[in-house]
């Protein structure tokens, strides 16, 4: 039956490897967790089993620009999909949720504040069979992006009168992160697939100490050198305006991308970028997260990240055909500071908004311990494939002393 739906929906006569085993792992009814990177293919994972049980899917998700283009994608493939975001207005929210009450949508994607909005009211009259939780680490204190939000989804589960089936998603989460996914969210007796976080077809550098100045000439270099479509990343929204009129300026056709912008003017970033209209696109964190770009040639950080699965999550967002990319880190001294700055800010913000101060100060030892690991990144001379598996507990990073693709190996 799955490969009939494979056919009929998505086109393709096979599986991409891990995808059938997780499929077959829902469809027998049992809590799954699954790691695997990013291109890899989980949406497939938990939309396949959505059409073959009955009742509603929920999808779970933070990622509101993803939610759109997936139901997009969807609804082209004759599949009843919608999504209820904070995007909408009221009147669409309302129709929507009718919608679902009356069975009219196979598959529902909702940001998980909407459970906090008196959705959850709602959801107890919805036949859900299946719920989907994507970017787990979400609900994880040990993992590079934790949402408060995430960590009321077990409860708003529990609450329904027929537990459904969970499975939890997630592209990038260490053993500790895991373990945690499954306490947090109440996995019972999880199958648990661990997909192998190399990427062989990535190579990867890194670069420094420089100066802003150098750092702005190299990305240029680099932009001009390496094969495209291409993402730059940089830590501040200003920095995203600024570096895009300089690529402009010297003839590489570019434009920022960060939170601050209209929401007209990033979504026509976004489209002209996937269209293969804007070669470049120069942007925050706020850009990638569920983009499904396969061509993406380079993804260069003008700036350390935070953390290492953060670097690896945006780094990942190259060569999702599996044909060869380039992941090049440009850092300076300035990055770790403006990373501690970060984590002092965040802290406080915690704290301000009436967060015990014991939460909030572990999560800032966590953040700083993972600031550390990253810094370890940059500076070593050994293998940056093999720190980086190692990091996730990929047992594949102790089999080769030489990985052939990233610079201290190469050179």
């Amino acid at each position: 039956m799955t490969q009939d739906l494979l056919k009929e929906h998505y086109g393709f006569t096979e599986f991409r490897p891990g995808q059938e085993d997780v499929i077959q792992s829902i469809l027998a009814g049992r809590d799954t967790l699954v790691v695997m990177p990013t291109g890899g293919g989980k949406s497939l994972c938990y939309q396949l089993p959505a059409l073959a049980l009955d009742g509603t899917t929920l999808v779970i998700s933070p990622l509101i620009a993803l939610m759109k283009d997936q139901v997009d994608v969807l609804q082209k493939r004759g599949i009843a999909a919608s999504f209820i975001n904070s995007s909408l207005t009221e009147k669409e929210i309302k129709k929507r949720t009718n919608d679902a009450l009356a069975s009219k949508i196979k598959i529902l994607y909702i940001a998980p504040e909407r459970l906090n909005s008196g959705f959850s009211a709602a959801l107890q009259e919805i036949p859900v069979s299946f719920v989907a939780i994507d970017e787990a680490h979400c609900v994880s204190t040990w993992g590079h992006d934790f949402r408060p939000d995430y960590r009321l989804i077990k409860e708003h589960i529990d609450a329904l009168l027929k537990r459904p089936i969970v499975a939890a998603f997630t592209a990038t989460a260490t053993p500790e992160v895991r373990r945690d996914i499954v306490e947090r969210l109440g996995l019972q007796k999880p199958h648990v697939f661990v997909r192998g976080f190399d990427r062989p077809n990535l190579r990867f550098f890194t670069q420094g100490w420089m100066s802003e100045f150098e750092r702005d000439w190299e990305v240029l270099r680099l932009a001009e050198s390496l094969a495209k479509p291409g993402i730059v990343y940089v830590g501040k929204r200003d920095k995203s305006e600024e570096l895009a009129r300089f690529l402009s300026n010297k003839g590489i056709q570019a434009m920022p991308y960060h939170a601050g912008l209209k929401t007209e003017e990033r979504t026509a970033t976004q489209e002209a970028f996937m269209k293969d209209e804007l070669p470049v696109i120069v942007a925050t964190i706020a850009f990638g997260m569920g983009v499904d770009k396969a061509d993406v040639r380079f993804v260069v950080h003008a700036g350390m990240p935070g953390t290492l699965e953060g670097y690896y999550q945006e780094a990942g967002r190259a060569g999702r055909d599996g044909k060869p990319a380039t992941c090049v880190l440009l850092h300076s001294g300035e990055d770790s500071a403006l990373q501690n700055y970060f984590i002092r800010r965040n802290c406080e913000d915690s704290l301000a908004r009436g967060k015990p101060a014991q939460e909030a100060l572990a999560v800032r030892a966590v953040r700083y311990e993972k600031l550390r690991k990253m810094e370890e990144y940059v500076r070593a001379n050994a293998c940056k494939r093999r720190i980086i598996l190692d990091y996730f507990g990929d047992e594949s990073a102790r089999r080769n002393k030489n990985c052939g693709g990233c610079g201290p190996c190469l050179h």
